[in-house]
């Protein structure tokens, strides 16, 4: 991987072709993965591919201090980094190679690096609380409350989002605060909000999606303008969340009618909402270029792949798994399954299917950069 791409030669004017890089968990052949139970130690390791060869692969287990949970990872510039918590530490390593290590018992939520600089965003296992970490040392931490789960990117500034419960003369009261390379911004908002269901950042100026005592109808909030999400009036609003979508902030949400039916939908700003089929909710949602891709979960039957306007069924007997089952790269969609009946798992793109070999499931798929040689002169 030394070619791959860096924050260090991001400015450089070599050439870099993208490669699509894809994480799995892999087990001895014939071992039936599905079945598995984390608790019964058994032989497997974590797998990288490029561009569907295998480029490296590290054991896992509590003795190499290298997780077993599929979100315990992330490959950023083409490096692969796992995040261990065991007995009261936490590791974090790179190809492998430990980098630092903390006491602690904390989760990984999300990953950043800047340079030689890793930025981690970590919640505690229990009791409530999160802690913003670089290369290891705690930068921002808090003992109660949460997150909203994951970095963002606002111009140069790394952002993120938590509440926290404070005490007032009433009781307990949520408050809410954007971080922005690491300086704390309260936000406060009118007593005719009730839910603030999820917050990012654009252009500097904070961005809620928020629900009213009025109505209880859902709405974006940027500058004290409110944009209402066209939801059915007759459906229950369910859990919501924001994307960033190049420079405008996109919306996905998921809602239940009174008779049991659920749907999901998308809207980005200054666009029309995408309603999508009565039992077909979101499980990843992707934007690129304007274009919206997202993988699609029907109560009954195999998943369906939503590709830019494009509705396709996904092959049979398979699934989408991991925490980052799609990416966009090369002008195509790019959708990692996994097989239900114990086959390898595939890549799929534009309707074609590139199969892995190992035994096991995909955890991820990104694009990174790789460093073409320099043209002889």
């Amino acid at each position: 991987f030394s070619r791959f791409r860096s924050q260090r030669d991001a400015d450089t004017k070599r050439a870099f072709r993208p490669v699509c890089c894809v994480t799995g968990m892999s087990f001895p052949s014939g071992y039936d993965w599905s079945t598995e139970d984390a608790s019964e130690p058994v032989n497997s390791s974590l797998i990288v591919f490029a561009d569907g060869g295998p480029k490296m692969e590290i054991p896992v287990g509590d003795g190499y201090e290298v997780s077993r949970d599929p979100d315990m990872h992330r490959v950023v510039d083409g490096s692969l980094y796992t995040f261990f918590s065991k007995g009261g530490v936490c590791v974090m390593k790179r190809n492998g190679v430990p980098l630092f290590r903390y006491d602690g018992d904390e989760v990984l939520m999300d990953i950043r690096v800047r340079g030689e600089d890793v930025f981690t965003l970590n919640h505690r296992r229990s009791g409530g609380g999160h802690s913003l970490r670089k290369n290891g040392e705690v930068v921002i931490e808090r003992m109660g409350g949460e997150t909203y789960g994951r970095f963002w990117e606002d111009g140069k500034s790394l952002c993120y989002a938590f509440r926290q419960p404070v005490a007032v003369p009433q009781g307990l009261q949520e408050r809410y605060y954007v971080v922005s390379d690491s300086e704390i911004g309260p936000l406060a908002y009118g007593q005719d909000i009730c839910s603030v269901w999820d917050l990012m950042s654009s252009g500097g100026v904070p961005c809620s999606l928020v629900s009213s005592t009025s109505d209880g109808r859902v709405s974006l909030l940027r500058s004290g303008d409110r944009k209402r999400i066209d939801i059915p009036d007759s459906a229950t609003v369910l859990p919501c969340r924001l994307f960033p979508a190049d420079s405008l902030i996109g919306v996905e949400c998921l809602y239940r009618y009174h008779d049991g039916r659920v749907e999901s939908g998308i809207w980005i700003e200054g666009g029309e909402y995408m309603r999508f089929e009565t039992g077909n909710t979101i499980s990843y949602i992707c934007y690129s270029e304007g274009k919206v891709y997202c993988v699609l979960n029907p109560e009954d039957g195999d998943g369906v792949i939503f590709d830019s306007g494009k509705v396709i069924s996904m092959p049979e007997g398979y699934s989408c798994t991991g925490h980052r089952p799609l990416a966009v790269g090369k002008d195509a969609l790019y959708v990692a399954l996994s097989s239900k009946n114990g086959k390898s798992p595939v890549i799929w793109h534009d309707g074609q299917l590139d199969t892995l070999n190992m035994n096991g499931y995909i955890c991820s798929v990104s694009f990174t950069g790789v460093q073409e040689p320099d043209t002889p002169r």
